[in-house]
Formats: C-alpha cells, sequence, structure tokens
C-alpha cells in the first residue's frame, strides 16, 4: 500500500505538466474545410419529389440551380505539422457522403441494398496525403506530395462539372520554378473493372502542366498519358486493354470584375470520352464497351463578371463531340448554354435566375446503334439568403421554382413526363 501510494503521489507532478502543456496548445490547431449541400422538392403539377435532371459526378448541363435532388458533403481535416526553416509539411483528409433520397429522416452511412424509403448512402474516403514546401533543395520553392487527393481540378461551378479531374492515389511535385511560369508533374493511378473478366487493371497516368502568364492572362497546358498495367494472369485471360492520352489548355483572364476562362480538350484512346464527360480517369477496355467514344473533344468558355454594384452574372457555353468506336454508330455531340444573373438586395440577400439549354447526342452501339438527340430547357429562380454579399457568398439558404422543357423533360419519370411542370424546393449550399 505505502508503494502504491508512492507510486501515486510521484505521478501526479508529470500528469500535472502534461496537462498544463495539453492547454497551452492552440486549442483550434487543426484546419476544419467542407461542403454541404441538402434540400427538400416537390412537384406541384403531378406530385412526388421534384425530377433532376444532373449529376454531381457528370455536371448539370443546364445548370446545377434546383436540378440537386441530393444530399451531399465533404468534411476535411488538416494541419500543418513541422515548419523550421522555411520548409514545412502537413497532412489533409476528406471523407465524403452522398445520398440520393432526400424523402426521409432516416439515411444511414452505408448504402441498403434492400431498397424503399430509407436506403442509406455512401461514404467514402476521398482525400488522405502529405505534402511538404520547399522540402527538395534541388526545387526550391516546389510542393512534394504523395497519397491520395483532388488534384489540380478544374471546373464550371454552375454546372457542377470539373472537366479535369485527374485525382486519385499517386505522387507529385508542384509548382516548379521553370523560365517565366510553374511546371507540376505527377503520377497517378485509377484502377478499372475490365467489363468481360471483371478483373481490376490498373491504369497509371503520367500527368504534366505548365502555368505561365501571358500578357495580363495566364495560360495553363496539360498533358495526361494513361498507361494500363496488366499482371501476367491478366495478360493470360486476353485482357485487352489500350493506352491513352489528354490534352488541355485553358486561358484564363481577368474581365469585368470577374474572370474568363476559354478552354479546349481532346482525349483519345482510353481517355477517348474525357473530352465529352468528366474529365477523369480513363478507361484501360475503352474499345470493349459499347458506346464508349474512340476520341472525343470539347470547346467551353465560362466565368463569372459583375454588371454592375447590385448584378453579378454566372455564365458558360460549350460544346463537345465524340468520335464512337462501334461502326454504324452515330457520333456523340452535345451543346449547352447557361446564364444564372444574381441581384443583390442586401450584403445577405439576392435573387438568382438560372437559364439553361442543353441539346445531346450519345454514341450508339452495337445494339442501339442509333441515338436521338434529345434537348432540355430550364427556367428556374431562387431567393437566397447568404453570408455576405457576392455571388460566391456561402452558406447560403435558397427557396426556389424551376420548370423543365423539352425531350428529357417529357421522357423522365419512365414516359410519363415533366414538361412544363413547376417544380418548388428549398435547398442549402455551404462552404468552408
Amino acid at each position: 500500500m505505502q508503494n502504491n501510494k508512492r507510486f501515486f503521489g510521484n505521478k501526479l507532478p508529470l500528469a500535472a505538466a502534461v496537462t498544463a502543456a495539453c492547454l497551452a496548445m492552440p486549442a483550434l490547431a487543426v484546419d476544419f474545410h467542407g461542403y454541404a449541400r441538402a434540400g427538400s422538392s416537390s412537384n406541384l403539377n403531378n406530385g412526388g419529389e421534384q425530377t433532376c435532371f444532373g449529376n454531381g459526378a457528370e455536371g448539370h448541363y443546364v445548370g446545377r440551380l434546383a436540378d440537386e435532388c441530393d444530399t451531399y458533403a465533404e468534411l476535411s481535416l488538416g494541419d500543418e505539422l513541422y515548419n523550421e526553416d522555411g520548409r514545412s509539411f502537413r497532412f489533409d483528409s476528406m471523407v465524403s457522403y452522398g445520398a440520393g433520397n432526400q424523402g426521409n429522416d432516416f439515411q444511414s452511412f452505408s448504402y441498403n441494398d434492400n431498397g424503399g424509403a430509407y436506403d442509406g448512402g455512401d461514404i467514402s474516403l476521398r482525400q488522405f496525403y502529405v505534402s511538404g514546401n520547399n522540402v527538395v533543395d534541388a526545387l526550391p520553392g516546389s510542393t512534394l506530395w504523395a497519397g491520395k487527393r483532388y488534384y489540380q481540378r478544374l471546373d464550371v461551378h454552375h454546372l457542377d462539372l470539373y472537366y479535369l479531374n485527374n485525382s486519385g492515389y499517386g505522387a507529385g511535385v508542384e509548382n516548379i520554378s521553370m523560365g517565366a511560369g510553374k511546371l507540376s508533374v505527377a503520377y497517378l493511378n485509377h484502377d478499372n473493372r475490365d467489363d468481360a473478366s471483371g478483373e481490376f487493371v490498373q491504369n497509371n497516368k503520367f500527368d504534366v502542366r505548365y502555368a505561365f502568364p501571358l500578357g495580363d492572362n495566364t495560360l495553363t497546358l496539360v498533358g495526361v498519358y494513361a498507361m494500363a498495367d496488366l499482371t501476367d494472369q491478366q495478360e493470360d485471360l486476353g485482357i485487352e486493354d489500350e493506352n491513352g492520352y489528354h490534352f488541355l489548355a485553358e486561358l484564363a483572364s481577368g474581365f469585368m470584375g470577374g474572370f474568363n476562362k476559354f478552354v479546349v480538350q481532346y482525349g483519345a484512346d482510353s481517355m477517348g470520352f474525357t473530352g465529352f464527360e468528366a474529365g477523369g480517369p480513363g478507361r484501360v477496355d475503352n474499345a470493349n464497351v459499347g458506346g464508349y467514344l474512340e476520341s472525343s473533344y470539347r470547346i467551353l468558355n465560362h466565368g463569372v463578371v459583375k454588371l454592375s454594384d447590385k448584378w453579378e452574372l454566372g455564365y458558360s457555353a460549350l460544346y463537345q463531340a465524340g468520335e464512337a468506336h462501334d461502326n454504324g454508330a452515330d457520333d456523340a455531340e452535345r451543346m449547352s448554354l447557361v446564364v444564372r444573373p444574381v441581384y443583390n438586395w442586401s450584403p445577405i440577400s439576392s435573387t438568382a435566375i438560372e437559364l439553361g439549354f442543353d441539346d445531346v447526342t450519345y454514341a450508339g452501339n452495337a445494339a442501339e446503334p442509333d441515338k436521338e438527340s434529345a434537348d432540355l430547357q430550364k427556367v428556374a429562380i431562387a431567393q437566397q439568403w447568404q453570408a455576405g454579399p457576392g455571388y460566391w457568398a456561402r452558406p447560403v439558404i435558397r427557396l426556389y421554382a424551376a420548370s423543365f422543357f423539352g425531350d428529357q423533360a417529357k421522357n423522365a419519370r419512365g414516359g410519363d413526363g415533366v414538361d412544363g411542370d413547376i417544380q418548388l424546393g428549398a435547398q442549402i449550399e455551404a462552404w468552408w
């Protein structure tokens, strides 16, 4: 007993010292960032939930305002772990949650295959990496990184379209000083499941980017080469794979108190659809999947400008086309035009109007060689209350009404259609 008492007593100063050290640390040392959206909506004419025509992974080609029927969140934790002599290391992480059903008050963190109103959503790890700034002596000012991350994604916010999204596991060096600009090089991989065998095939991607000033503008050039890496066993199975490539040029300019970006893209072979769909990872068995594209390109212009002290405008114009793999199948083609003017009534109140037009023809395949074009138009208005003035102010609470017209609206709900129906909803959107 005496020994135990002495042992406990000797530990008290140590415990007090540890507690004091913890209390002396910054209370909010960890960086907390994120994004979230959620809402509720109904069809005023024919009842039931609102019908949406866009997808966060592939874009909303008539604009995302009043066209988001999901709940989605990204939560990021990170911190600088070392900073001495001008060199620093930090760790960043992110998990996401997405659920397509907004019509119930119970959504689990795992998908429920049983179906019905109580289906849950999906939770996933999106980022998990370490970056070191100014740690490569031969490349002063550059950033070395490795792990899993969103890699220098390029997007149109009001379309929720990532026209370049070469994310995943990998490593690289960013912002290497070279001439007038900055060079970034990276290796990433994205495994694809081969349709014929069910095998996962590794797809290695080598990403090179160079951004440099061009007058008052910035020109960014990107080249991505994708290479399938089959195991000996997969080669013995006769899996047909192919390499591919993707090129992008983006000219970014200051314009009317905001910005304008002009983009040209081209992808071929295993990355043949990256100029038509979201500019993502590529698919090593691209040539074997009916309806996929041998090559594609996109021409895009988008931006956000100030029209006056009260008015702001987001806009985009897009044309993209792709060559089908299958002989005799129609090629793919799409044109999208979207404008979102916003009037700021006060520092915390605004009204947004979004007008969108989309006309698309998807590539056919051997079973369905001819794919007719389908158009869609949207008119939406939202009353907003947001944290401060301006187009980008968030969080925001919206009350909205929208109506969709055209072939896609007529074919919705299994052919019953929502053409001209009034859809009402409330939504929150936040980032921090």
